[in-house]
């Protein structure tokens, strides 16, 4: 069961940088942020903190950020 509901969240690479910022606004007036460095070279990222965010807001929620993720990284990549 989740503490928490998603207001509102984004997933948006992070100009000049290596990484992608996700911002997530919650129910409980709280906003989360992170940043996610990835390598150009191979595509790889690791983003540990999703078993947390599945706890906090459920599974499906966190499926669904981790498509987006997979979503924004491939665009970044294919932009190069």
């Amino acid at each position: 069961m989740s503490e928490y509901e998603v207001v509102s969240y984004t997933v948006e690479p992070v100009e000049g940088d290596d990484q992608v910022c996700i911002t997530i606004h919650a129910s409980d007036g709280n906003k989360w942020e992170y940043g996610i460095p990835f390598s150009r070279s191979t595509g790889r990222y690791t983003f540990e903190e999703i078993d947390v965010l599945s706890t906090d807001f459920g599974e499906e929620f966190a499926d669904e950020l981790s498509e987006k993720l997979d979503k924004v990284m491939a665009e970044v990549l294919a932009s190069e």
